[in-house]
């Protein structure tokens, strides 16, 4: 008996060394710098930051830094510790900090993948599909951004191994815990809530029920309060500035203020309207399920290419636009399919978890964001794709006739290798064509340089033009831009976001009520928001002239003149024809100025 039970000792640990190293591989590169402060990682910091300082809950970069109350408090609450050890809210020295911590966090996420997948599959298996996982372009993506996303899923990994007790180690009690502090880092949370009360309900286990219900209550009741307190407080109603409270501004408004627009993106189209939003969620149904197959091979984007790249060799067409779909939606209904195999394997609570969030989801209108939103429920997508090869093995070796045998074996080892292929073939590329060199100026630090994931040349003009702004705005100069977070972690300024409003003079007028000094006109970022400000400057030369400009190459080649300006607001009677004629254009990433000489600029 000892000698086969050594045997299946070492090959555990032969699994794990294989999880540790393909952990270590997708992290060696890009231990040096700070965490992404871009995109929403810069609102959590500055959330952070005004924990730590003793302010409460408020966005620093908004002028009368006004209360925040869209995102629950456990990421902010943790930058916030980190800068009360290291002493400092230098983003760059807790950046670094952060990143660490990063690790630590996507290698106990890894961990914890795995033994929730080996509590349902064989070794094998379940190394499959923790690799699955961890090779999803999303998930060690997110893990480099200053979100929440991977603590949330973390989160969730925890409170299904304590609720389901397949491990010792977190009893069931914890399940609860594991479950507040899931909604604390993200509000997708109360899908996990929703589906452990539905867990007891399914059961019949009243008391249970009741347990759950009053427990899951308490955080839903505590946020939610603080969102309606927030909305009924003066500074609320009487905002700094016309637009600060405006409902497309995502960032300053709950999410239920902001999803009652059609597109929040674009406030002109209006609310939705009860028919809009079953509309919308029907409408997302389809693309859900292709997002699930893309999570567990590659992005239809990925696929495209090989599509375009076995078209060019082969020199024929090899099918019409929709035939790369196919593999996605089948991949994506294997893995539902597989969610109803889980129950009879006595993972209820599991399916419910993955059926709540993906409902939840469904309501949203960011189809564009989908798979950042599902990225931590892969986990279950996975076992519940390896639970359906798994039953399809089992039919395979039941069968009689050999022929039918083959065909399936031949289909799952296709499946999974395919799947392999696929994300290897994309991690490959990614770090070594969308890994790319990051360098800018930090107002504490000095220059920083390292790497990040998807640093197009867009966001190589905004760090520029934002080293421009550190040298030549002033202390109460105020800026607009799509990234404002970031650029006030850059410059240390109050930094808004542009109006969101098509109307140049309705535009004009509301950025004259912050009033803002300097316009930035950016191109390729996350949001489109040239379209609403590039209106303001052309109808009106007279109020602004463009000091900076630069040019930004597309990832095809091509090459956009003077697509990144910033533009300052000149008062009446300011002159505006030499500035206009002849505004800074950078040619290529040199400071000409030091962290010395950016003090006495200002």
């Amino acid at each position: 008996m000892g000698d086969p039970l050594r045997s299946e000792l070492s090959k555990e640990w032969t699994l794990y060394a294989i999880l540790g190293l393909l952990v270590v591989a997708l992290w060696l590169p890009r231990l040096q710098g700070p965490i992404d402060f871009r995109w929403d990682g810069g609102v959590y910091y500055v959330l952070g930051t005004s924990l730590a300082e003793g302010k409460g809950y408020r966005l620093l970069n908004e002028p009368g830094e006004i209360q925040a109350n869209q995102y629950p408090p456990l990421l902010p609450l943790i930058i916030a510790a980190h800068q009360l050890v290291l002493g400092t809210s230098d983003p760059i020295i807790v950046g670094r900090a952060l990143r660490l911590s990063a690790f630590l966090g996507f290698a106990l996420y890894a961990g914890g993948i795995w033994m929730l997948l080996r509590g349902y599959l064989t070794a094998r298996m379940a190394l499959f599909g923790t690799v699955v996982c961890l090779l999803s372009v999303h998930t060690f993506f997110l893990s480099d951004l200053c979100f929440p996303d991977i603590l949330f899923g973390l989160l969730v990994t925890a409170f299904l191994l304590s609720a389901t007790g397949r491990i010792q180690s977190l009893p069931s009690r914890w399940a609860g815990l594991f479950a507040v502090l899931a909604f604390a880092a993200r509000t997708a949370g109360i899908a996990i809530l929703a589906a452990w009360v539905c867990e007891a309900l399914v059961k019949r286990q009243w008391k249970a029920v009741a347990a759950r219900a009053a427990l899951a209550a308490v955080p839903i009741a505590i946020w939610f309060s603080y969102v309606h307190f927030v909305e009924h407080t003066r500074e609320y109603q009487e905002p700094a500035y016309a637009y600060q409270r405006a409902d497309y501004q995502f960032y300053n408004v709950s999410y239920a203020r902001n999803v009652a627009l059609n597109d929040p993106f674009d406030p002109s189209l209006g609310y939705a309207t009860v028919a809009d939003r079953v509309s919308r969620t029907v409408a997302n149904i389809p693309v859900l399920i292709r997002v699930l197959g893309e999570s567990v091979s590659a992005s239809r984007r990925v696929w495209e290419v090989e599509r375009d790249a076995v078209r060019a060799a082969l020199g024929v067409e090899v099918g019409p636009d929709w035939l790369i779909d196919v593999p996605l939606y089948l991949l994506g209904a294997s893995a539902l399919a597989g969610t109803i195999l889980l129950v009879y394997q006595g993972g209820l609570l599991v399916a419910l978890c993955a059926w709540a969030l993906i409902a939840l989801v469904s309501l949203t209108p960011w189809p564009a964001q989908f798979n950042r939103y599902l990225m931590p429920v892969l986990p279950v997508v996975s076992l519940s794709l390896c639970v359906a090869l798994t039953w399809l093995l089992a039919r395979a070796q039941a069968m009689v006739r050999v022929q039918g045998r083959a065909i399936l074996l031949a289909t799952v080892c296709a499946v999974v290798g395919g799947i392999l292929v696929q994300q290897l073939a994309t991690v490959g590329a990614i770090y070594a064509k969308r890994f790319l060199p990051v360098q800018y100026l930090d107002r504490h630090s000095g220059r920083v340089s390292q790497h990040l994931f998807f640093y197009m040349d867009s966001y190589r003009a905004l760090d520029a033009g934002a080293d421009w702004l550190l040298a030549h705005a002033g202390p109460s100069d105020v800026i607009a831009v799509s990234m404002p977070h970031w650029v006030h972690l850059r410059t240390g300024n109050k930094v808004v976001m542009p109006p969101f409003e098509s109307d140049p003079l309705k535009a004009q007028q509301l950025l004259e009520s912050v009033p803002v000094t300097y316009l930035v006109l950016d191109e390729g970022l996350a949001i489109d928001s040239q379209r609403f400000t590039k209106g303001v400057v052309e109808r009106f030369p007279e109020r602004w002239k463009r000091v900076y400009g630069d040019n930004v190459t597309t990832e095809t080649g091509d090459r956009h003149e003077q697509a990144f300006a910033i533009y300052e607001r000149l008062h009446p009677g300011a002159a505006t024809g030499q500035a206009e004629q002849d505004p800074v254009t950078p040619t290529a990433f040199q400071p000409a100025f030091t962290g010395a000489e950016h003090h006495e600029t200002r």
